[in-house]
């Protein structure tokens, strides 16, 4: 059972890793000319993502993490919706999108650390703590973005919050894979 979960946790880092440095280093070397281009792409992304999972919703068993999904993806198509809409201060919701995504993600990461890392025999596991508690951090920040006043410097330094946690995904797998005493 370990070892199933294991499994799937290292495509699932690799892939969150490898879309994560793509999605940071787009928001890194986009030219302010084009950020409104950017918020409109991410929020077709936003719908698309919410409709393909409520069709994964339909297609499912109906089990109760089937109707959390669902719910996710209804608020995520609420939210891609409020960024297409809303043509003033669309980056500071993408800003709390973000924000509240790398929380999410860090608790994510946190968890993943204290049951997966600590397991595998390997010195310095508590790195990852420290990292998954520095994500949640960094999210509390981007959501008050207290030190940048443009919409390209807000969406430069969530670029490289991003590319972070990417990083931080990648140093979880080497962390956790392979597990030494099982």
């Amino acid at each position: 059972m370990l070892f199933e979960g294991l499994s799937k946790l290292k495509r699932q880092s690799i892939m969150t890793a490898v879309i994560l440095l793509a999605i940071g280093v787009v928001l890194i070397i986009c030219p302010d000319r084009y950020i409104s281009t950017l918020i409109d792409v991410l929020g077709v992304l936003m719908l698309l993502g919410a409709s393909i999972m409520v069709l994964d919703f339909i297609s499912s068993e109906k089990s109760l993490m089937d109707f959390v999904r669902m719910t996710c993806a209804l608020a995520l198509g609420i939210a891609g919706g409020v960024v297409l809409i809303l043509d003033t201060n669309t980056v500071y919701v993408i800003a709390w999108l973000f924000g509240i995504a790398l929380i999410i993600y860090g608790i994510y990461s946190l968890f993943h650390a204290l049951i997966f890392a600590r397991r595998s025999g390997r010195k310095g596991w508590w790195v990852m703590v420290l990292l998954s508690a520095l994500l949640i951090f960094l999210g509390v920040i981007i959501i008050i973005h207290p030190y940048w006043n443009t919409p390209g410097e807000l969406l430069r330094i969530i670029g490289c919050v991003v590319v972070f946690s990417a990083i931080v995904s990648a140093l979880r797998l080497i962390w956790i894979w392979p597990i030494k005493n099982a």
